[in-house]
């Protein structure tokens, strides 16, 4: 069955997640994941996300700092959330520009939450 077009596409750039993206649980949520923050200019434009969720540490040159401050560049109004395990890093990716921050461990406990940040421009 294919996912419901009008549920929030939510590009999340994260190393450890995606070899587990059931970490997540079942939300009203389409989620399309990305090892590294390499090309997320093009995944943005590619995919045009109501969010995304951004690591620090990706194991690339591409930090989630340096990710969140090309993506506000050129995507003022786009929802970004710092999902880093750290607290320090995920204050470093909202002083870079992200809406938010929310420690990774929490993450599936509070997506309800930063699932309200998606923009909700499908019909």
């Amino acid at each position: 069955m294919a996912p419901d077009p009008t549920l929030p596409l939510v590009l999340v750039f994260d190393d450890d997640l995606i070899a587990h993206p059931d970490f997540l649980g079942a939300h009203a949520a389409r989620f399309v994941y990305r090892a590294n923050a390499d090309d997320a200019v093009a995944d943005v434009l590619a995919l045009s996300p109501d969010l995304v969720l951004m690591d620090f540490s990706m194991g690339t040159p591409i930090d989630g700092a340096t990710a969140v401050r090309t993506l506000r560049a050129r995507f003022e109004d786009l929802p970004i959330v710092a999902i880093s395990s750290d607290s320090r890093r995920n204050r470093v990716m909202i002083e870079a520009g992200a809406s938010d921050g929310v420690p990774k461990m929490a993450l599936a406990e509070q997506l309800r939450h930063v699932l309200s940040f998606a923009r909700r421009t499908k019909a």
